[in-house]
């Protein structure tokens, strides 16, 4: 009845004239109810911006519509419940002059994503070509639901794959999430040995292409209740999700938990008015961090049973801005039917942010990366030398920046090609190699060992500032240091030769400082 001064005293007078021992979990419940009412009156003596706005008659009809995400490019997908049978719809984002989201007719995916059964809770990776769902009471299924996958090239969509046993568990598991990463997969389910009813988990992809054993989020996200509908930011900054076990409005209330190294924060309830005493949950935020989907039967613009709305997030719950990196990868062969790798790791802790395969017919990739940080990029196909290049995004330089385009070119594996090694470092004046460059010597090192009958040439190069003789026996020892790592981890001593150029071979001018920063370069030749 909202009249929470009166429920506070009852809720106390209950909890101090039971038996304590007899009633402990009585006692219990209403000192948790004396906190949420607490929490309620503190919201809602404080609430937070919030205007939603229907997304319209083109997407929202009588039944329900739930369960939104959206591509990097903002167009959506969403589940549509009509007649209990659930099916994927889709919606192309036509927005301009600064117009968030509008959206076209909605249209129903076809054949293989949509069947007979029923299909839903959709997560569409970061670049739009891996949609990962829940599909219930199959043949092939572990429980009632199971999550699938289905990969996209060009504008085809494979046929689902189930994730296997390692995720999907004889109880229901559904609602997944896809990290940026292309590899880290959160969803839901109610299996044994969880925390409550149901439970957020987690699973990582590993390169044998198998899912590793789904592990428990634990105690800190997940309660005795429901945890529910898991949204994990691009920038990986960010899990967004829908609790009833959490201190909140009542009912499933949105959280967010902030994510460090690894780590995450106490959950916090995003505030009044956008949760209330109904159910809120189905929450996605777009890359950019600035707005936010939903689905309510709450609000007075409902066009039927659930709809899906958007608003303006408040700037205290937003998370890291997210940035494009988009293009194509082209072969010097001219081959089609390629699939490159695609990899951005974290210069500062060597972790994967970003993980993408090129699409097989039209080439096309995208990456999502986190403002504030330094980056190495790597691309690496069968047959063909790998392509590296860093990115720093930790300037300011990118404050109004949302995408960069940039085409990739791989070359075949043939005698006299060469590759510049962007991401090898050295200290200044130095042949001591920085931690940074890790991921490059690793990416080398897999070359080496995948194609053991090259012969290669590391090469060292320097600009024209300082002596000569200095300047050759440095550029010397850089190649040097490089040859020794690949040595020690496994590649033969007869395969590699270490040669320092000095100044001798620059590639760009020596009068402008980024032309002496091209000119300071490690290369990597075929030579045999």
């Amino acid at each position: 009845m909202k009249d929470y001064s009166k429920a506070k005293t009852y809720f106390r007078y209950y909890a101090e004239n039971q038996n304590k021992q007899k009633y402990k979990d009585r006692k219990q419940e209403c000192e948790r109810e004396i906190e949420n009412i607490n929490f309620i009156e503190q919201a809602m003596a404080n609430p937070v911006p919030f205007s939603p706005f229907n997304l319209g008659d083109l997407i929202n009809d009588s039944s329900y519509q739930y369960l939104p995400t959206l591509t990097m490019d903002n167009h959506l997908f969403f589940t549509q419940r009509e007649n209990d049978e659930e099916d994927f719809y889709f919606s192309k984002n036509t927005a301009a002059n600064g117009e968030p989201f509008v959206f076209g007719q909605k249209q129903k995916l076809p054949p293989p994503l949509n069947t007979e059964a029923n299909e839903g809770a959709a997560s569409i990776s970061p670049d739009g070509r891996y949609l990962y769902f829940a599909k219930c009471n199959t043949k092939d299924g572990f429980g009632s639901c199971d999550i699938y996958v289905s990969e996209r090239n060009g504008n085809n969509w494979s046929a689902p794959v189930n994730l296997g046993a390692s995720v999907n568990s004889s109880a229901w598991d559904s609602q997944p999430s896809i990290a940026s990463d292309g590899r880290t997969l959160f969803f839901v389910s109610n299996r044994e040995g969880g925390y409550g009813n149901s439970d957020i988990y987690y699973s990582y992809l590993q390169k044998d292409g198998q899912w590793t054993k789904a592990r428990n989020l634990g105690p800190k996200i997940n309660t005795q209740g429901n945890e529910m509908t898991p949204f994990i930011h691009p920038s990986n900054t960010t899990l967004f999700f829908s609790s009833d076990g959490h201190i909140g409005m009542g009912g499933q209330d949105i959280f967010y938990s902030k994510i460090e190294d690894g780590k995450f924060s106490s959950p916090i309830n995003i505030g009044y008015p956008v949760n209330t005493e109904a159910d809120e949950s189905c929450f996605f935020v777009n890359a950019q961090g600035n707005y936010a989907l939903f689905a309510s039967d709450n609000l007075t613009q409902n066009r039927g049973k659930t709809d899906i709305y958007a608003f303006e997030l408040y700037e205290q719950v937003r998370p890291t801005k997210v940035i494009v990196l988009k293009g194509k990868v082209l072969y010097d062969d001219m081959k089609t039917g390629n699939s490159a790798l695609l990899e951005i790791k974290n210069l500062r802790n060597n972790r994967i942010v970003a993980s993408t395969f090129s699409d097989r017919v039209t080439n096309e990739y995208l990456l999502a990366l986190p403002e504030g940080e330094d980056y190495a990029l790597s691309v690496t196909c069968s047959g063909y030398l790998f392509y590296s290049q860093n990115f720093s995004l930790s300037t300011e330089d990118y404050g109004q920046l949302s995408e960069r385009e940039e085409n990739i070119l791989l070359q075949s594996i043939k005698e006299g090609k060469s590759v510049i090694l962007e991401n090898i470092f050295f200290a200044t004046d130095s042949f001591q190699l920085k931690e940074e460059s890790e991921p490059e010597l690793q990416t080398i090192l897999e070359l080496m060992l995948q194609n053991p009958v090259i012969k290669i040439e590391i090469s060292g190069h320097t600009d024209n500032e300082g002596k000569d003789d200095y300047n050759m026996q440095l550029s010397q020892k850089r190649a040097d240091a490089v040859k020794t790592w690949l040595v020690e981890h496994g590649v033969s001593s007869q395969r590699i030769v270490s040669k320092g150029y000095g100044k001798t071979k620059p590639v760009s001018s020596n009068e402008t400082e980024e032309g002496r920063k091209l000119n300071r370069r490690t290369e990597f030749k075929i030579i045999k």
